[in-house]
């Protein structure tokens, strides 16, 4: 009996495990830091001028190509797209790109595809956040990023992830579990 119940227990714990490790859905983000932390920022002083990196989160497989477009909100001016060394760039950020490596790379961790260059222009957090969100290749019609997987070159479709400028501050209030749990009953 108890080797039975070690053996439901531990088929159980694989099925969680396996639900957990498929949650994690293939995105593209834009990030406002070189080391990939923040996806949110404040408004930088008109007419200067910044970074902002493109990276590919949890595709869990060696990447060939991807491709996304990317809206820009009127707070910045896109000036320009630098791709890694050893890619292969066709388009531009706003109107669809299409990045080929030479080599695979490994998406089990996070990838930058591009760094864009932008000028900050119209940018008053007094108007509220505004959006720069990951969309998919415009030339081919596609509304979210998709990447091209090693070995066998098949298409997998991704999220564009919403990143903000000027996000605001987000109300909470201190509660109590038991509040929480009445919210739902």
């Amino acid at each position: 009996m108890k080797k039975a119940l070690a053996v439901v227990l531990a088929v159980a714990l694989a099925g969680v495990v396996a639900v957990s490790a498929s949650a994690q859905v293939p995105n593209v983000q834009v990030y406002f830091d070189p080391n990939y932390n923040n996806t949110q920022t404040n408004c930088k002083p008109l007419g200067t001028t910044d970074s902002f990196y493109v990276v590919m989160n949890n595709w869990n497989m060696f990447v060939l190509a991807v491709d996304f477009s990317i809206v820009y909100p009127a707070a910045v001016f896109w000036t320009g797209d630098v791709a890694p060394p050893t890619v292969l760039s066709l388009g531009n950020s706003p109107g669809g790109i299409a990045l080929a490596w030479s080599l695979p790379q490994n998406g089990f961790n996070p990838l930058l595809a591009l760094t864009v260059n932008v000028l900050w222009v119209q940018c008053d957090c007094n108007l509220g956040p505004q959006m720069v969100r990951v969309g998919g290749y415009g030339p081919f019609g596609k509304t979210e990023p998709s990447a091209i997987r090693w070995p066998d070159s098949a298409e997998i479709a991704g999220v564009g992830m919403t990143s903000l400028i000027c996000p605001g501050v987000i109300a909470t209030e201190s509660t109590t579990w038991g509040g929480v749990k009445a919210l739902y009953r």
